[in-house]
């Protein structure tokens, strides 16, 4: 009958348990183990959520995939920035976010895409050359965003140069956004672009601020551009550009329950019964209505009740 020795698993080689080593080596052979916090590789930066940068920059397709091989997006956001640039851009224009974008979120496919449009990018002014610089001007930017002041001021000397050559040259050029698309335009959710497209006298900036008013999620960056918009008509006499101000301030009403003086003030100088007028009244508290809508509104109904009332008081007064 064999003994319980007998039965065990056979012993393994000395090499071959526990790391020990094999027969004939010895010890001082094997290599030292490595120094583990010299062996780690350095984290990556936390993804940025899209909400952010979509209002922060005007993307690059190169720069977008770019962000997501290198784990600055997740794929969800990837399809939601690309998605809002082929808007942005249109048909034309538009065709590499557009690709990006029809990949859905499926790990395999996106990547295979998104280093096709990296490694296909080319020159164009030197930015989408080294898609890096712009995720590190974001970052820093969303750090400093949520309250994170390390840095001082050469984070904000590089902050304000990021947000120059990402954000505000890219408009100027016209790049942001295809300023020969009308719907194109009503997708517009960067005040910069707003700002530029009057600097260079845009035909259709009227309808980017109609574009503003319905995706920017802020009304304080909103009325200015509609008060700009409403200004520039009426010193022109631009009908068109009027009414679309006065549909970008009712928009503003209606979605924000809002409005600023200075609109008010431009808006007392069109024509009454416009869709600014109803909305202001339907959607902002009447106690930040100034008196001449309140006029507008109500006063014909309290005029034929003031006659009525002095009918009845004049017959009464005679009757008696």
């Amino acid at each position: 009958m064999p003994t319980p020795d007998e039965t065990a698993a056979p012993p393994q080689p000395l090499g071959e348990a526990e790391g020990a080593p094999s027969p004939g080596g010895s010890a001082a052979a094997l290599p030292p183990p490595p120094d583990a916090d010299l062996a780690a590789p350095s984290p990556r930066p936390a993804p940025l959520p899209a909400e952010f940068v979509r209002y922060a920059v005007a993307l690059e397709a190169p720069e977008l995939a770019w962000g997501y091989l290198n784990g600055r997006l997740t794929a969800a956001d990837t399809g939601t920035l690309a998605f809002l640039r082929r808007c942005d851009l249109g048909p034309g224009p538009g065709e590499a976010f557009a690709r990006i974008h029809a990949r859905g979120t499926d790990p395999s496919p996106l990547a295979a895409v998104c280093r096709e449009t990296v490694d296909g990018r080319t020159g164009r002014g030197g930015d989408a050359e080294d898609p890096r610089r712009v995720w590190d001007y974001l970052e820093l930017s969303h750090r400093l965003s949520r309250g994170d002041t390390d840095g001082g001021e050469a984070s904000g000397r590089q902050l304000a140069a990021g947000r120059r050559e990402f954000l505000l040259s890219r408009a100027a050029s016209g790049r942001g956004m295809n300023w020969q698309d009308s719907s194109a335009l009503l997708g517009t959710d960067r005040p910069e672009e707003v700002d530029a497209a009057f600097e260079r006298g845009e035909e259709l900036v009227g309808v980017a601020v109609i574009g503003l008013a319905l995706t920017h999620p802020d009304p304080t960056a909103i009325l200015p551009r509609v008060a700009r918009a409403l200004d520039r008509a009426l010193a022109s006499s631009d009908p068109r550009l009027r009414h679309q101000g006065i549909v970008a301030l009712a928009h503003t009403a209606r979605l924000h329950r809002t409005v600023d003086r200075r609109c008010l003030d431009l808006l007392r100088r069109c024509p009454r019964g416009s869709e600014a007028d109803d909305d202001l009244w339907a959607y902002v508290p009447r106690r930040r209505l100034p008196w001449w809508l309140w006029r507008h509104r109500l006063g014909e109904p309290p005029r034929r009740w003031l006659r009525r009332v002095g009918k009845a008081l004049s017959g009464a007064r005679g009757g008696g």
